[in-house]
């Protein structure tokens, strides 16, 4: 199936789009939202830029809209978008949610009415599960932005590797 990656430019996302292309889909764009007034991922804090390096790096084009904060016409620019996709041949979309329900009901909500099939390849897995998955599967990452009420400095610079995870 032709489909759409939701891409944040973090691991789940770029998990979920490798699982995608691994079960036979064809990923033909990364979508990406950047927030219009700081010009970072809306979601994740990370700079506009390095989202379309990274689509340059995995050779999947990027589509990349702006959007306000108000949820309301985030939907409106999101539907916007993916409903162009759709019309450039696009199926279904993938993204890298794992275990917040709400979020699960609102992308099976928009997909339905839009007419795309959601497909959610981390769905159900333990946070632990995916960090383990991710690096038995060879990718590498860097903790780049934290919750500062959870986690210390000290992880900011961290590689996501097999002594990360103990």
């Amino acid at each position: 199936m032709k489909v759409i990656a939701s891409w944040s430019g973090g691991k789940d996302s770029c998990f979920a789009c490798y699982r995608a292309l691994a079960g036979g889909h064809e990923v033909s764009y990364l979508l990406n939202f950047i927030s219009g007034e700081f010009r970072r991922v809306s979601f994740h804090g990370t700079r506009a830029r390095l989202i379309s390096c990274q689509a340059q790096a995995i050779g999947i084009p990027l589509v990349q809209y702006t959007v306000p904060p108000d949820m309301a016409l985030y939907e409106q620019r999101f539907r916007r978008a993916v409903s162009a996709l759709k019309r450039k041949g696009a199926e279904g979309m993938v993204f890298g949610d794992i275990y917040l329900q709400e979020h699960r009901d609102w992308i099976e909500r928009v997909c339905t009415e839009i007419g795309i099939t959601p497909i959610l390849p981390l769905w159900g897995m333990t946070p632990e599960r995916v960090l383990s998955d991710f690096v038995q599967a060879g990718f590498e990452a860097i903790v780049i932005s934290a919750k500062a009420d959870i986690f210390g400095e000290e992880w900011l610079g961290r590689r996501i590797d097999r002594s990360f995870l103990t």
